[in-house]
């Protein structure tokens, strides 16, 4: 009988124990396959955007125009007008959406002063938020991008996270890069880290890296 007690205490206590450790694990691995998800998606969704602007550069002489060419100021409104024939948009208004808010990689939120901070977007179809921004560099060329370009794949759902589901490209005058394209790989890793601002997990994802 005494046997028998202790056998039942150790099978118990393996149970919990096993009990535990799934409840440790299970959410990590959920975590990591959601994120998974995201990454096909963005994979995915690049692909696309990369098709779209080839279209535009092929179809218009340009993707961003020269203001001698059109006459008028490079403004987002003016590219986003540009490119709507080739994007699964309706509306190319820029509007504030005040629920709508996002934080870097590491949990921050972007100050306001930052070139990455935006805060008018549209909505595509498809249900994601897009917006555009004129770069602020002095810097100028076809070897310089002149525009960025935000894309959350999956709305207003959470994380809303740069470097999770918000990513970021380069549009240049003729084609278009992720962000991060032009950096080491050393730096582009550890910048999609917990600890980095995930700006450059928009290319290294594209170049196999995992979160």
């Amino acid at each position: 009988m005494k046997n028998l007690s202790f056998s039942l205490f150790n099978l118990v206590s393996v149970f919990l124990i096993a009990i535990i450790i799934i409840l440790i694990v299970l959410p990590f691995n959920l975590i990591n396959l959601d994120q998974a998800e995201r990454i096909a998606k963005w994979k995915s969704e690049y692909e696309k955007l990369n098709y779209c602007f080839s279209l535009v550069n092929l179809h218009e002489g340009s993707i961003v125009p020269s203001q001698e060419d059109i006459g008028k100021i490079l403004s987002d409104e003016l590219i986003l007008e540009r490119i709507k024939p080739y994007f699964n948009v309706e509306d190319t208004s820029l509007v504030n959406m005040r629920k709508y808010k996002y934080k870097k990689l590491n949990g921050r939120f972007v100050p306001k002063t930052s070139q990455f901070y935006f805060d008018k977007f549209i909505i595509a179809k498809d249900g994601s938020i897009l917006s555009i921004k004129k770069r602020e560099n002095e810097e100028k060329g076809e070897n310089f991008p002149e525009f960025f370009m935000f894309i959350d794949i999956n709305g207003e759902q959470e994380p809303n996270r740069i470097g999770q589901d918000i990513f970021f490209i380069n549009i240049y005058k003729d084609h278009i890069s992720a962000l991060g394209s032009n950096r080491p790989y050393a730096k582009i890793k550890a910048n999609c880290s917990a600890i980095g601002s995930g700006l450059y997990c928009s290319e290294y994802y594209l170049l196999g890296g995992r979160f």
